[in-house]
């Protein structure tokens, strides 16, 4: 188990104050890594941190910062690395759904998911990159989707993200192996968060994504720790390039 302790590494989780991004918070942290929380909202992101710390006692602290501005990225990196000295695991979850198909998604919409859940990864890998290579070091995995393997009906541009994204883990794996720097992806089905409960309160809708899945049920969000973690820590030293879906098999699912 040692191979996953993450005592005296830095991780930061952007996205991190809710849903997934917030599970992956608290996980790092009860592998003892010290763990920064970006999002949009500083009240947000420092009451994540608060009742993480709460649970594990370790040090988290919440962020205030935009992924889709680049010099809010050099800035909200530039504080944690002041505040902790290092940056080693770099979680790109931020992201966002517009619903809609060729036929009504404006450019807008197109735009915005694009930049939030495709572009910011790269951009936020960019600004980080110059602290992983000065300690010759780092873990970067990027939350994915199994839209970005297989279609959804209610979103042409979510799944044009995602599999931008998943490419991009393999690009990235390649041109940083030589910095020690392993670039890896999570893809998860549904999980019950925040940003998908409107939804999801629609048994209907509800019951068809459950059917989806041959385990007839959604995740649950301490399923997720694992992947991640695995990720994360020195267990997958010779791991980079890969996507691993957390999905209950849904992506298997022919009929």
């Amino acid at each position: 188990m040692e191979l996953f302790n993450n005592t005296g590494k830095t991780a930061i989780v952007t996205g991190g104050g809710s849903g997934i991004g917030k599970t992956v918070a608290e996980g790092l942290s009860e592998s003892g890594a010290t763990v920064a929380i970006v999002g949009r909202t500083l009240e947000k992101t420092e009451a994540a941190a608060r009742e993480i710390h709460d649970k594990t006692g370790n040090t988290v602290k919440g962020y205030q910062g935009d992924v889709t501005d680049s010099g809010g990225i050099q800035k909200f990196l530039s504080n944690i690395y002041d505040d902790f000295g290092q940056i080693d695991i770099l979680v790109n979850n931020a992201g966002t759904l517009v619903p809609g198909t060729v036929e009504d998604l404006d450019e807008q919409g197109w735009d915005q998911v694009m930049e939030t859940n495709a572009k910011s990864i790269f951009f936020t890998t960019q600004a980080v990159l110059p602290y992983m290579k000065e300690q010759n070091y780092g873990r970067i995995i990027n939350t994915a989707s199994v839209a970005g393997e297989v279609s959804l009906s209610f979103s042409s541009v979510y799944g044009t993200s995602k599999a931008a994204v998943i490419h991009q883990t393999k690009q990235l794996s390649l041109e940083l192996a030589p910095y020690n720097i392993t670039v890896n992806a999570v893809s998860p089905w549904f999980f019950e968060t925040e940003f998908n409960e409107s939804d999801l309160a629609d048994e209907d809708f509800r019951k068809a994504v459950e059917n989806r899945s041959p385990m007839k049920r959604l995740g649950q969000l301490e399923e997720l720790k694992s992947p991640y973690l695995f990720f994360a820590s020195a267990a997958s030293g010779y791991v980079s390039a890969q996507n691993i879906f957390v999905d209950g098999g849904m992506t298997v699912y022919g009929l």
